[in-house]
């Protein structure tokens, strides 16, 4: 009896990590992947798109800001570690430092080719660029390759709404470089595109509560 009931836990252990491991793969990695963004943005194409091959991460991730692209697009180009943050959750990827809650004129004149912090010794370069538009991060490892491109684009929707559309491609070393992107990694996107879109929809609250257009 021992050595069945021992079995039987084996067995069903087993079965629960089948179970647990086909609900990671076909309902919680399609669901990080592509949080928020339609099956026309997926299939969109964005800049980037031809430098990394064969990515095995791919993601894109959408969020409708009641805003103008001319209104968001300033609280992107302030990103940075010790710059405005990520709008996410600062103690993991700004140093504790609370990210910014308005526009900082002194990290507002980005260009192609200048380079944007993600941690105290990790850069992206800015590669391309259309103002208002869209705009492509690339970062380069130790090995003389791309490891990931990192594309936002502003899509408006009508006169006050526009949609915020990213998307990341890795080429992802190693089991705990994968792990960390497909179980953890939209956890920080998810919030930095919130928080993008609570900043500039304040803004234009704020605008709107000044000129008095209700």
């Amino acid at each position: 009896m021992r050595r069945l009931t021992w079995r039987r836990a084996i067995a069903l252990v087993g079965a629960l990590g089948l179970l647990g491991s086909g609900l990671v793969w076909w309902v919680y990695r399609p669901w990080a992947l592509y949080w928020g963004a339609t099956q026309a943005e997926i299939a969109a194409v964005m800049p980037g798109d031809t430098i990394i091959s064969d990515p095995n991460f791919n993601a894109t991730r959408a969020v409708t800001i009641e805003a103008t692209p001319e209104q968001i697009w300033p609280w992107l180009v302030q990103m940075g570690y010790r710059r405005a943050g990520f709008y996410s959750y600062d103690r993991l990827d700004n140093d504790g430092i609370t990210s910014a809650v308005r526009l900082l004129p002194e990290f507002q004149q980005l260009a192609v080719g200048d380079s944007i912090p993600l941690t105290s010794h990790d850069y992206v370069t800015v590669t391309a660029m259309e103002p208002g538009v869209s705009m492509l991060w690339e970062y380069v490892g130790d090995e003389p390759a791309t490891v990931f491109t990192w594309a936002w684009m502003l899509d408006p929707v009508d006169d006050r709404h526009t949609r915020l559309v990213t998307r990341l491609r890795y080429r992802a070393r190693g089991i705990r470089a994968r792990l960390m992107l497909d179980l953890v990694e939209i956890v920080m996107m998810r919030k930095c595109l919130l928080g993008i879109q609570e900043r500039a929809q304040r803004g234009v609250d704020a605008e709107r509560g000044a000129s008095g257009d209700g």
